[in-house]
């Protein structure tokens, strides 16, 4: 215990000093700082304005580039210069992925600002925005290779939508599959838990009567100050990975909870249902964005390379009418998850303790604004889920 409170916050002092009784037999909003909630909730409606604008910004760029003929005169100028089809489209491919991270680089900064001036993160500007450039690299990379690749596939057949939807499916499996092995070491350091974690892991999973995977502990608090674990990878890949944050502060109880919680995740294998339910969204997305932007008539200097700008407004547009149904998904599977840990863990007051750290620690509402939660939120709220672990009164209305 002595490291543990050698890390801790008076925040997470106080949550730590907090007695079972009090836990188990208060209401939600009495265990959490009143303070912190008032923050948590201005901060909140800072992040919900700064998304709405970070995820508009590549569908207005997307837009004007279209809709002024500049994508037509990229094609051609791309055209000149690079004759081999496949490098001229994989150009045009990587010059849309930095025009939306470069239209959405604004915002995204607002947002890291926004975490640092509240203590959530101590990354510096600099490492930021190199942080931002190899994700700009990154997404540059991807789009040039999905231009160039369905372009070749609409040459080739007729079928061209179901090649290239059996190709995403695999792909994305494949990278999800192998994140934690092969993409997550390049992000943060990483090494072995403990053998007193890995044990207590190894118990929880024969409570849950599954596989023990590898518990992973990640260097999280280079970037931020949030107390992260999630469950990542398929099959011999899969891991848990608990950021070191949050191993630090958390108590034996709260840690057994968290391991119980990512071990319900890995049983019922909610990595691959999300990951097929978020890829079959986005075909129905991209289906919707073909269907509209054919119905809208060619300009003189159109061709299906410079159309691709209005396919990605469209497209940008049908995500986002999508994107709170796969919230809803993974709202699901966090409170199935809490109900099944709490079969493996006795110890509910752990639960309740670990989520009301999460509040003060990590600045989150108990609740959140009702009428845009449905649409934001990824998680249900957490004073929801202390008052089912509690059995207390919810205080979130519904």
């Amino acid at each position: 215990m002595p490291g543990i409170a050698a890390a801790q916050t008076r925040e997470d002092q106080h949550v730590s000093a907090i007695s079972v009784q009090t836990l188990l037999h208060t209401s939600a909003v009495s265990l959490v700082d009143p303070v912190r909630q008032r923050r948590a909730r201005a901060i909140a409606d800072y992040q919900d304005l700064i998304f709405a604008g970070w995820a508009l910004a590549p569908i207005v760029a997307f837009w004007w580039l279209w809709q002024a003929g500049q994508a037509a005169r990229l094609r051609d100028t791309l055209r000149r210069r690079l004759r081999d089809p496949w490098l001229h489209r994989g150009a045009f491919g990587a010059a849309l992925g930095a025009l939306a991270t470069i239209a959405a680089l604004p915002f995204a900064f607002a947002g890291y600002r926004v975490a640092h001036s509240v203590g959530l993160t101590q990354q510096t500007i600099p490492n930021w925005f190199l942080d931002e450039l190899l994700r700009l690299a990154t997404i540059s990379l991807i789009t040039a290779i999905v231009v160039a690749l369905v372009l070749a596939l609409v040459d080739c057949t007729r079928l061209w939508y179901l090649v290239f939807i059996g190709i995403l499916y695999v792909t994305a499996l494949v990278i999800v599959a192998v994140e934690p092995v092969l993409l997550s070491p390049l992000t943060s350091s990483e090494g072995p838990a403990s053998a007193a974690v890995v044990a207590q892991g190894d118990t929880i999973a024969r409570a849950l009567d599954t596989s023990t995977v590898p518990l992973v502990i990640t260097g999280t608090s280079q970037r931020t100050s949030a107390l992260l674990a999630r469950t990542s990878g398929l099959g011999p890949f899969a891991r848990i990975l608990i950021g070191d944050q949050a191993l630090q502060v958390m108590t034996p109880g709260e840690r057994q909870f968290m391991l119980a919680r990512q071990y319900a995740h890995e049983r019922d294998h909610d990595v691959l249902l999300l990951t097929l339910a978020g890829i079959t969204l986005f075909v129905f997305a991209a289906a919707l964005a073909v269907l509209i932007s054919d119905r809208i008539g060619f300009r003189r200097d159109d061709d299906p390379l410079a159309r691709l700008p209005l396919v990605g407004t469209f497209l940008g547009i049908a995500v986002l009418l999508l994107y709170p149904a796969f919230n809803a998904l993974e709202r699901t599977a966090e409170w199935h998850a809490d109900a099944v840990a709490l079969t493996a863990v006795s110890d509910r007051s752990s639960g309740v303790r670990l989520l009301v750290r999460r509040a003060d620690d990590d600045l989150i509402t108990l609740c959140g604004r009702r009428t845009v939660r449905w649409y934001f939120e990824s998680r249900p709220p957490l004073g929801s889920r202390i008052a089912a672990i509690s059995k207390t009164t919810d205080p979130c209305p519904r």
